[in-house]
């Protein structure tokens, strides 16, 4: 393939472009499962605290030895505390073609549960897609998606965490989803942090996958 490619010059990366592009428009109607990053920590929100997390994630796919960037993810997330080791969070994500492409967002939501102090959670939100070329009867899907973090220091954790991403479609498939991201606190209170993080997105046994960095900023209301 990159053979190839360096042989046929502009014109052959281009039609490599065009094709990822349009499985790639494909795949928005047919799965819409396209926030896969989590830019939050496994630990819990006591009741009534709140968090909220503006957020940008760059997305590339990458197949056959070739990776060429696809689009942009505009977020904001929210999360509040509700009762003692359990927390709701809702997300919602604009997605930003690199060149030209259907207008599409995604709401995901979902509970939090606190396993294990603040150092293991389990996250089960659902997801939607909805926009032009999207019908949102076939989009939904559930990202169970376990969590942990790992203090290193007083101002920094990481966070690693895998999560399976199953449509609610019989003809889709099921998807797995590889994330490790920073909490870097700005201020002793931790109520500021900044969100560095990077995702995979695959099918297992396929070659393809989606590459995805994002970087978010939480803040979160203590009370």
């Amino acid at each position: 393939m990159r053979q190839t490619i360096k042989r046929s010059g502009v014109k052959g990366w281009r039609t490599v472009l065009a094709l990822i592009f349009i499985v790639a428009i494909s795949t928005v109607s047919a799965r819409a499962q396209f926030l896969f990053s989590n830019l939050q920590s496994a630990s819990v929100l006591k009741p009534r605290q709140v968090e909220v997390t503006p957020d940008f994630s760059t997305v590339s796919i990458s197949y056959t030895g070739n990776t060429a960037h696809v689009w942009d993810l505009y977020g904001l997330q929210l999360g509040v505390g509700v009762f003692n080791r359990v927390e709701l969070r809702v997300r919602y994500g604009y997605l930003n073609w690199t060149g030209s492409g259907p207008n599409v967002s995604f709401i995901n939501f979902g509970p939090k549960i606190g396993l294990w102090r603040d150092f293991l959670s389990l996250y089960v939100p659902f997801e939607l897609g909805f926009g032009d070329m999207v019908d949102v009867s076939e989009t939904w899907s559930a990202h169970p998606t376990l969590m942990a973090s790992i203090p290193v220091g007083k101002m920094i954790e990481i966070n690693p965490a895998a999560k399976v991403l199953i449509p609610f479609q019989k003809d889709s498939d099921t998807l797995v989803a590889l994330d490790l991201g920073l909490g870097i606190f700005l201020l002793e209170s931790k109520n500021l942090v900044i969100r560095p993080e990077g995702s995979i997105l695959f099918h297992p046994g396929d070659s393809g996958s989606y590459l995805q960095f994002s970087i978010g900023v939480s803040y979160r209301f203590r009370k």
